[in-house]
């Protein structure tokens, strides 16, 4: 722990610690688990946020494997080429939304890389039966397109049939080299397909989102809990989103079940949830379209385009903030749930920290202490 102290700044914490885990993974796990508290934000968030930025200056030796749109036809064959015969969780990523940082491409492979490493340390799964996974598609980032130490396909992102009968062939290559049991997370795909792959492989596969579902079990405990401090029923809260994405709309799906378990009606459950997004609450009179899986949540009110507004009109009893777009919890924001609730519920939940929409120092400092 000396020699990882005297280290003043956590992306060459990072890499020391992915230097023990080369020459000794025993120790590297050991103090992983001896050392929880002072090693998780540096294995995983905030830090990995920073490492899969700067992958390539971080990049030192393949960790994973990387299957690209053009190894369609051999994933199967690449599969067969890991060293290890019993894996029993894969973490795979395409790279598209990595955290709140947008494409990293392939640079995001340092999102499944760390939350393995979680998987050994917290969960116990022996390293052999891990397997991080890059889906490499190219990427839109130019400033990585550009970059002479990018690590992955030098070209646009390739979408439409193409990658969905690579994402196909994947699956079906997994089952066939380590059986149905094999665990499969979704972690950091961009909305668009995190959904459309959910409702695809759900029922056929052992797989899940933890953007989508994770997320929303994470956000949805909080929520119950802290029933306990406002002393309400969940029935009788009401929740505005700041970010309408698939870790908001995952939240929100969650939330829906959660309050019609309670005895509220499908439209009754969806009422008391609000979606904000880029374009503003999502409303019946906005100009931009709302696609059909976020129809149940709209609304007949005015459509305003600035956030606080929507918290003095709604009167909100919960916030939950996922747009990944830094602190747009405002002071005045901040202020405006202290003054509409007694005990307001603030959830600032996108990472990295840079990204939060407040600190809890905020939080705190504007409401009050409520």
């Amino acid at each position: 722990m000396e020699n990882f102290l005297r280290w003043d700044n956590d992306l060459d914490r990072y890499i020391y610690l992915m230097g023990i885990q080369d020459r000794n993974e025993k120790l590297f796990f050991r103090v992983i688990n001896d050392y929880v508290e002072q090693m998780l934000p540096i294995v995983y968030t905030p830090t990995v946020g920073l490492v899969c930025q700067k992958y390539g200056v971080v990049y030192r030796k393949p960790r994973g494997l990387f299957i690209t749109i053009h190894d369609r036809g051999h994933v199967y064959e690449i599969l067969c080429n890991w060293p290890q015969d019993k894996i029993k969780a894969i973490v795979v990523t395409d790279g598209e939304r990595i955290l709140g940082l947008g494409d990293l491409g392939a640079f995001g492979m340092g999102i499944p890389v760390g939350k393995l490493a979680l998987y050994t340390a917290l969960a116990g799964i022996h390293p052999k039966g891990c397997l991080p996974v890059m889906i490499d598609c190219g990427t839109n980032n130019k400033e990585l397109l550009d970059d002479p130490l990018y690590i992955g396909l030098r070209h646009k992102r390739i979408q439409g049939p193409e990658y969905q009968d690579l994402m196909d062939e994947f699956m079906e290559a997994v089952v066939r080299r380590y059986g149905p049991n094999c665990l499969i997370q979704f972690e950091d795909f961009g909305g668009h397909n995190a959904f459309k792959h959910l409702d695809r492989y759900r029922s056929r596969y052992c797989t899940f989102n933890d953007d989508i579902q994770g997320t929303a079990s994470v956000a949805l405990s909080g929520i119950l809990a802290s029933l306990r401090v406002t002393k309400t029923n969940l029935v009788d809260n009401k929740f505005l989103f700041l970010g309408a994405g698939e870790a908001a709309f995952g939240i929100a799906r969650f939330l829906a079940s959660a309050l019609k378990i309670k005895g509220l009606s499908e439209e009754d459950a969806c009422g008391r949830i609000y979606l904000f997004d880029k374009d503003g609450l999502i409303v019946r009179n906005r100009p931009e379209m709302v696609d059909e899986m976020r129809r149940p949540y709209v609304k007949d009110m005015p459509h305003l385009r600035v956030f606080e507004e929507a918290v003095n009109l709604i009167k909100p009893t919960v916030i939950i903030g996922a747009a990944g777009q830094g602190p747009l919890f405002t002071p005045g924001v901040l202020r405006a749930m202290a003054q509409h609730n007694e005990r307001p519920v603030i959830f600032a939940l996108s990472n990295p920290t840079s990204k939060a929409e407040c600190t809890a120092e905020d939080a705190y400092r504007y409401t009050n202490g409520k």
